[in-house]
């Protein structure tokens, strides 16, 4: 079920996009823009490791929720923190867009140094 909600992100997003951006001051509970990078960069790793099949099939599901309760943890944010956040960034398109490029870009510089160590 988590699962589904973070594949179906992009497509939240794009709808939101469509609707024209709305500039709103940034609310006390949002989480900052670099915090918000380092914690999507993250959940973006276990995701992948989930889908390929990095976690044993027994056992899978939880290890997939206990690496994002970890995440939370190493981060010092709650779910409901996490999830009010990105709903806020969801409607400041600019905003986010920058928070993606951010992780995109922080993917791409682990996937080099990964590949520069095989």
């Amino acid at each position: 079920m988590k699962k589904a909600t973070f594949f179906l992100f992009p497509f939240f997003l794009f709808l939101i996009s469509c609707q024209g951006e709305k500039k709103e001051k940034k609310p006390a509970y949002v989480i900052d823009e670099d915090k918000m990078v380092n914690i999507m960069v993250d959940m973006h790793i276990v995701e992948t490791a989930s889908n390929l099949k990095v976690f044993p099939p027994d056992s899978a599901q939880q290890l997939y929720q206990n690496a994002f309760a970890s995440i939370y943890l190493t981060h010092e944010v709650t779910k409901a923190n996490f999830d009010s956040s990105l709903a806020f960034y969801a409607t400041q398109t600019d905003e986010m867009n920058v928070i993606y490029d951010k992780v995109l870009e922080e993917l791409s510089q682990l996937e080099s140094e990964v590949n520069s160590d095989q």
